[in-house]
């Protein structure tokens, strides 16, 4: 990354280039710790480890949060109820 990229400009590139790969389903800023997180399905799968160092690699000079969390879903309403 360059030293003039901002957290928006990384966030946007690991989003476009890194979304729905490796379990990755959100991304994220997190200013008070100059870090970007991802949202990572919950599972370790042998090659994600690979990927989550390949991005922090890129992202450098900022810090990468990897979180943990099931995909958000909206609940089917039922419209017999």
């Amino acid at each position: 990354m360059s030293e003039k990229s901002t957290l928006e400009d990384v966030q946007s590139l690991v989003s476009q280039k890194y979304l729905g790969q490796g379990g990755i389903h959100g991304v994220g800023i997190r200013r008070s710790k100059s870090a970007i997180t991802v949202y990572v399905d919950p599972g370790t799968r042998p090659w994600q480890k690979e990927l989550l160092d390949l991005i922090e690699e890129e992202i450098k000079p900022f810090h990468l949060m990897v979180v943990e969390e099931g995909r958000a879903s909206i609940p089917l309403i039922n419209e017999d109820q």
